[in-house]
């Protein structure tokens, strides 16, 4: 086996240590030696993005937001299955992330921080939400899922508030869409509690390949949100 080479290190809010690394062609992710992404399980992030794509199919002008970069597989696919007056805004909470896309890691999906269509913000997603801009449809792939992993402010992102402020910014008829590594029914109630209508799906984390599955949520308001 190729040794593994040290890219770049970040801390985490809470002080944990986030590397990124390369060994044998493949990029990795980790959180204090724990690995969080690879760059070869791409399969179920391209479906989380064309499933949300396909859901707004006539809208000549889509505004999408895309919580959460990773090795950019999710923004690339977006972009592919949306129309050319889509506008995307791509919020990622790590700045070295952001930096790494301008150099070799841009390279595994085609270097989508380039499209015109698409604003970088280097934030928390969760400050961009509840606020008066209005999104047909939300992607989040933040962290493993509806759980702190990463980071345990994560939890607030995916709470009863956190929802309500998803919930008023998303435009009439806009979509919900949000990644995870496992199945959580615990947040499926939590969305029905929250005026959603839900369904999950279970898909390959690399498309035609072994290597374990993944869970997408997929939810639209049912009821107008409080505040509004």
């Amino acid at each position: 086996m190729k040794p593994t080479e040290i890219l770049d290190r970040a801390k985490a809010p809470d002080g944990a240590s986030l590397v990124l690394s390369r060994r044998d062609g493949e990029y990795l992710l980790a959180l204090d030696g724990q690995t969080l992404m690879a760059s070869r399980q791409r399969g179920s992030e391209q479906v989380l993005a064309r499933r949300a794509a396909s859901a707004l199919a006539g809208r000549a002008s889509p505004r999408v937001l895309v919580g959460g970069l990773g090795f950019g597989y999710t923004l690339r696919a977006a972009l592919d299955a949306l129309p050319a007056g889509a506008r995307l805004v791509l919020c990622e909470l790590f700045a070295f992330l952001l930096e790494a896309h301008r150099g070799e890691v841009g390279n595994l999906a085609g270097r989508p921080l380039e499209d015109p269509r698409v604003e970088a913000v280097n934030a928390d997603v969760a400050t961009l939400l509840g606020g008066p801009e209005r999104f047909d449809a939300i992607l989040l792939d933040v962290d493993n899922g509806p759980w702190a992993f990463t980071m345990p402010a994560n939890e607030k992102l995916y709470s009863p508030a956190g929802l309500a402020r998803i919930s008023r910014s998303l435009a009439p008829g806009g979509l919900l869409a949000v990644w995870s590594a496992e199945p959580s029914p615990e947040f499926e109630k939590r969305l029905r509690k929250a005026g959603f209508r839900v369904k999950s799906e279970r898909v390959e984390a690399r498309s035609g390949a072994p290597g374990g599955r993944h869970t997408l949520f997929f939810a639209t308001p049912s009821r107008p949100p409080l505040g509004t």
